[in-house]
């Protein structure tokens, strides 16, 4: 792809703000930008360690930036603004927020790494963000998790909070990762009823080989993507929860009980970072849960 182009062939970086829909319960998998595995979704905290009221929770975040909090008790961020419209001197603003004040964050600490050492690819820059990523300063936040690779984890705040001193050491003595591998397991093409119950369970299971013993051999996870096509009425009564074979549990879609649309979910590629480093192999379980209080007429269908 172009995409991989880029950069003399080590591959764009693009870092993008996770999203501001969280009072209305918004989820950033549904984002087909934060969604991507070749973006880096950069969530909020507060100056305190805790989730922002505009936080998204899903499971394609990375990691985390401080941004602005409640309004009168935490701080915003400092910036340079250059719209006369807000600020006829064009000098600085101390009232940038959201996760919009976070990605830019975030890209200035992803260009301290990629200048201390400019042959970092694209997956290099993904790695370092995760191993410099500090969970300590937003653990008083529930919701973390350890996975399978003894990694914390959360959907709120991905791997953690952002260290550019560290992600600059890293990358000082940074050695290339080796080619990607991409290994798809076979399409579950049977149909199944996702019943119309409050609190119904679909589960479907799949054996993964990881494609041991081939070119396609994986045995580090860094992104795993579950294409959904399904049809559910209420859309946003739903809950899909992915488990790995080393049972880490990771949600791709919370609930939203502002989606009544009919449409379906077409092959979306819902992401998940949360099994960073596990090993692929074994089994692994797809729960969709009618988990909404808006009461659904008909049985849905999960498709394939």
């Amino acid at each position: 792809t172009l995409l991989l182009q880029g950069r003399r062939g080590k591959g764009s970086i693009f870092v993008w703000a996770s999203g501001n829909g969280g009072r209305h319960t918004d989820s950033c998998n549904c984002d087909g930008y934060t969604n991507s595995i070749y973006t880096l979704s950069i969530s909020s905290a507060t100056q305190a360690g805790y989730k922002p009221w505009y936080l998204e929770e899903c499971s394609s975040t990375i990691a985390t930036t401080y941004s602005s909090g409640t309004l009168g008790r935490d701080k915003s961020v400092a910036s340079v603004d250059m719209d006369p419209k807000l600020r006829p001197d064009r000098i600085c603003t101390t009232e940038h927020t959201g996760t919009s004040a976070s990605a830019p964050l975030a890209a200035g600490m992803v260009a301290l790494a990629l200048e201390a050492n400019p042959e970092l690819t694209w997956r290099d820059v993904q790695h370092i963000v995760v191993m410099a990523a500090k969970s300590a300063p937003l653990e008083k936040e529930a919701g973390w998790t350890t996975n399978g690779a003894n990694r914390k984890v959360s959907h709120k705040f991905g791997f953690g909070l952002m260290d550019g001193g560290k992600m600059v050491t890293l990358a000082e003595q940074w050695t290339t990762v080796p080619p990607q591998r991409v290994c798809k397991t076979p399409e579950i093409l049977e149909e199944r009823f996702i019943e119309s119950s409050f609190q119904s369970v679909l589960n479907v299971s799949t054996d993964a080989t990881g494609c041991s013993g081939g070119t396609k051999e994986v045995v580090f996870l860094e992104h795993v993507q579950c294409k959904l096509t399904l049809s559910f009425l209420p859309r946003g009564n739903l809950r899909v929860v992915l488990t790995s074979p080393r049972g880490t549990p990771s949600t791709l879609l919370l609930q939203r009980p502002r989606d009544v649309l009919s449409s379906n979910f077409d092959g979306w590629p819902f992401l998940s970072v949360h099994f960073w480093g596990e090993d692929p192999r074994g089994t692994w379980t797809l729960s969709i849960v009618n988990a909404g209080a808006k009461k659904a007429e008909k049985p849905g269908i999960i498709y394939r």
